[in-house]
Formats: C-alpha cells, sequence, structure tokens
C-alpha cells in the first residue's frame, strides 16, 4: 500500500499542497501515522484534480456527446459491472473478518485498541476509499449513453462528496468506528451490481422484479448507520466527538435526498407510472436505471430508458 505517486511536483503545485495540507492539518490535528506514505493519501491534490476532472468530463462529455449517437457499451458495462461487485465481495468479507479479528465494539470502537487488526481495517478502507474514484464511471457511462436524465444533484452530489471526504476519513479515523457504514455500503454495492449486471442480459429481465427494495435498502443502510455513528455520541469510547457529528449530518442529507427521490419515483401518481415503465430489464441496461441508483451507484431509475 505505500505506493507514491512519482515525480517532484512543480513549485507553484507544491506551493498550493502544502498550504492545503497545512489548512486541513490545523482543521483536523495530525493525521494518524500508520497511513502515511500509502497511496494518494499524504496529498490532498490527487483527490481534489480528480473530482475537478470527474465534474469537468460531465459538462465537456454532454456538449461532445450532443450531436452524437448513444453508444451501447454492453461489454463494457458487463464487465465493469462484475469488476464493482467483486471489489465490494473482497472488502465485505474483509471487513467482516477483520473486525472480527480486533474485537470490535459494535456501539463504538476507538482508533488503536485492536493494534493490528485496526490496521487491517485500514487497508479495506483504503480500497473503499479508492473504489470511489472508480466509481465515477458510473456518470461517465451515463454521458456516453447519452442518459442525461439520470445525471441528477443527488447522483453528482453523492459521487463527488464521497470520494473527498473518505480521503479526510483515511488520513485521520481509518479504522474503528469508521468500519461500519463501508461494511453496510459494501453488502448494498453487491446486490446494486448485481442487478446492473444482470440487466444486461435479456434472460434476466423478467427476474429483475426487485428494484424498488433495493432504494428501500439503501435507507435502511443510512438509518443504521446514523444510528451507529450516534450511539458512539452516548456512550463516548475515545472516537472523535466531531467526525461522528460530521458523518452523522451528512448521511442526513443522503436520507433527504434519497427520500424524496423515492416519493418521487414509487409513490406520486402509481397507476400512471405503472402503465407507462416498461419491464425492469429494459430500464437499466447498464443497470444504471434510475437516477437514485446512479447516486451511490445507483439506486434505480427514475425513468424508462
Amino acid at each position: 500500500m505505500r505506493l507514491r505517486l512519482t515525480g517532484p511536483l512543480p513549485e507553484h503545485l507544491k506551493a498550493f499542497d502544502d498550504e492545503i495540507n497545512a489548512f486541513l492539518d490545523n482543521m483536523f490535528g495530525p493525521r494518524d501515522s500508520r497511513v502515511r506514505g500509502w497511496f494518494m493519501l499524504d496529498s490532498y491534490l490527487p483527490t481534489f484534480f480528480l473530482t475537478v476532472l470527474y465534474l469537468l468530463s460531465i459538462w465537456l462529455g454532454n456538449k461532445y456527446m450532443k450531436n452524437r449517437h448513444a453508444l451501447s457499451l454492453r461489454g463494457i458495462l458487463t464487465l465493469y459491472n462484475l469488476g464493482i461487485t467483486l471489489l465490494s465481495v473482497y472488502m465485505l468479507a474483509e471487513l467482516i473478518l477483520s473486525s472480527w479479528e480486533g474485537g470490535y465494539n459494535l456501539q463504538c470502537q476507538d482508533l488503536t485498541s485492536a493494534g493490528e487488526a485496526d490496521v487491517r481495517v485500514a487497508k479495506v478502507l483504503w480500497w473503499y476509499y479508492f473504489s470511489k474514484s472508480i466509481e465515477f464511471l458510473d456518470t461517465i457511462f451515463f454521458v456516453l449513453r447519452k442518459k442525461t436524465s439520470q445525471i441528477t444533484f443527488l447522483h453528482v452530489y453523492h459521487h463527488a462528496s464521497m470520494f473527498n471526504i473518505w480521503w479526510c476519513v483515511l488520513n485521520w479515523i481509518p479504522c474503528g468506528q469508521s468500519f461500519f457504514g463501508p461494511t453496510l455500503n459494501s453488502f448494498i454495492h453487491i446486490l446494486m451490481y448485481s442487478y446492473y449486471g444482470l440487466s444486461v442480459f435479456p434472460s434476466m429481465h423478467k427476474y429483475l422484479w426487485w428494484k424498488k427494495y433495493l432504494t428501500q435498502a439503501q435507507l435502511v443502510q443510512f438509518v443504521l448507520t446514523i444510528t451507529h455513528t450516534l450511539s458512539a455520541v452516548v456512550k463516548p469510547c475515545g472516537f472523535p466527538f466531531g467526525c461522528l457529528i460530521f458523518q452523522s449530518s451528512y448521511m442526513l442529507t443522503l436520507v433527504i435526498l434519497f427520500l424524496n427521490f423515492y416519493v418521487q419515483t414509487y409513490r406520486k401518481k402509481p397507476m400512471k407510472k405503472n402503465m407507462q415503465e416498461p419491464p425492469a430489464g429494459k430500464e437499466v441496461k447498464n443497470g444504471f436505471s434510475k437516477a437514485c441508483f446512479a447516486a451511490t451507484n445507483g439506486v434505480i431509475n427514475k425513468k424508462a430508458q
């Protein structure tokens, strides 16, 4: 894991990087020494520039595709969905095993008491952080397939914010109480990207009736994560209080946005929706059929494709 971006930075970038790092260190305090030297963590610049590139790709990509035919990308999407599913399986299994090895307390777990198990958790959470950059491709595929209606505020907000937030998590709170949300999210992503992958095959369309329940599972995930986070406020164990409040507040924004999506999609004019909406398999070709599916990597289409 101790890989570094090679080559010296130009002077102006190095000065910018030093200023950002000094600001963050002053705001959050000393970084966790166990993750120093890990790929993309010492400097915020890679995360920052990848996020800027992601946002520019959406804007420029939509302009580029405006007068061009949408791409199918069926083969690429099949491999992509399979890859994310397998990565999620690995992260789920490793988080369960490493937290079990460390005897993690479900109500509140500090950052140091589990020894080597904490480092093992941190290594998995690095992959979780890095996977958020891979999942930028969710949006790029929307752009190339001209599914612009799926590129909602919820979708872009979730993708861009998660990548940056988890850079901070890995630098300051890379284990302990931080393990719970990624464990749940890895499980949800196994379900979602399996759905996406299966939807590529016409023979599987009749089995894809359960997209609505993926949205519900996503909401349950957020509520459980908030509950778990606040439990460490009720019974403190040394985990940074400010981080607990920030995480709870951020997850609350996702609950609000996903609830709005759910109400708009499944509770508003259900009869009209049922008459107009084609079979599930035809809605989700990448497995990216609804705006919400897109959000945490998605939760289910809002419009038929």
